[in-house]
């Protein structure tokens, strides 16, 4: 009798068990990380690091002039700040492609701390050869980011020619 009494405490055990996993769920798709990754002469670039303020980070303003955007990150090495990159808009509301012009709204700036090289947007030893950004998600409600961009900077001052490319961001605050 004993025996029975534990299998069935057993069998009832199990079958609860079992009815619980079965039950329909939602399924639970987890956001991705933010991320911000690209390439520059070849080379893998990722923000790392901390200066009082995020390495990488998203200011939008839709309200402020024709909507401003930027993307902002910075890379640390040797306990010292590298490399700053931004890329951004005075005038994006919505997804779509926006090419950089260099005396367009839509801007693209690289800072090497290393070498003292500028490629600032605005300076006269600026050439913008090529380059784009997308913004393939641009989700003010969920603060959600995404695209990706490309581009050829080069400077009339002795400074490397940059050529940035496979990249991608995800942004979600």
């Amino acid at each position: 009798m004993k025996n029975n009494i534990v299998i069935l405490l057993y069998l009832l055990c199990a079958w609860l068990s079992i009815g619980s996993s079965c039950k329909d769920k939602e399924p639970v798709t987890p956001a991705p990380k933010n991320y911000f990754t690209c390439k520059i002469n070849g080379v893998e670039y990722k923000p790392s690091g901390f200066s009082s303020s995020p390495n990488y980070f998203i200011h939008v303003d839709p309200n402020y002039m024709d909507g401003v955007i930027s993307v902002n990150t910075y890379r640390y090495e040797n306990e010292s700040i590298a490399y700053g990159f931004s890329f951004g808009s005075d005038s994006i509301r919505a997804t779509g492609k926006y090419f950089l012009i260099k005396s367009g709204r839509h801007q693209m700036s690289i800072l090497n701390f290393k070498t003292s090289c500028e490629y600032l947007a605005n300076r006269d030893d600026l050439v913008i050869v090529s380059g784009f950004f997308t913004f393939d998600i641009y989700d003010l409600e969920n603060f959600i980011f995404s695209g990706q961009f490309e581009a050829v900077l080069a400077k009339t001052d002795g400074c490397d020619t940059l050529h940035i490319t496979e990249g991608k961001f995800y942004y979600h605050q």
